[in-house]
């Protein structure tokens, strides 16, 4: 199974337990911990096989693997608020203070209303996912805006459901 699939059943059989009104962010810290509880067995039962098919079936993990390291390597960034200068960037401040590149990024505002995604790799961050987070929720609040960031694999996993 693919990681990005067990990452979806966890999220859910989470959110089964929780209900859907659960803190996003409980889901998430859960959710990480449970994987990486069963990640080394995932891997070692998905690299086994002696048999010719065996071997493919450990290549095809070890792709997938490959994917879900790039995606945990990812963090999405959603912000929301009324427009004003600096918006931008302030959020791409703090990717920068980080050492984060902006992989992708769409922005828009709709009646006065701004909204931005950016996808940011975080591979080379001075900092982990949680205190990036919290130094966006502090930005948030400097800019006058909300500021969401989640990591990739995560945010896949939790918007399937």
């Amino acid at each position: 199974m693919a990681n990005e699939e067990l990452i979806y059943r966890i999220t859910r059989a989470v959110y089964g337990r929780l209900g859907a009104g659960a803190d996003e962010g409980t889901v998430e810290g859960l959710v990480t911990d449970i994987y990486r509880a069963i990640e080394p067995v995932v891997e070692t039962q998905g690299s086994g096989g002696a048999t010719a098919g065996g071997q493919a079936g450990a290549l095809s993990e070890r792709g997938s693997t490959s994917r879900e390291f790039d995606s945990q390597s990812r963090l999405i960034v959603s912000v929301f608020g009324v427009d004003h200068p600096g918006i931008v960037a302030g959020v791409s401040q703090v990717l920068a203070e980080a050492e984060c590149s902006i992989i992708d990024i769409n922005q828009t505002v709709v009646q006065s209303k701004f909204a931005m995604i950016i996808i940011a790799d975080i591979s080379r961050a001075r900092e982990s996912a949680t205190a990036l987070k919290e130094r966006f929720r502090k930005a948030g609040e400097r800019l006058g805006v909300r500021i969401y960031a989640q990591r990739e694999d995560l945010f896949n996993a939790m918007h399937r459901i």
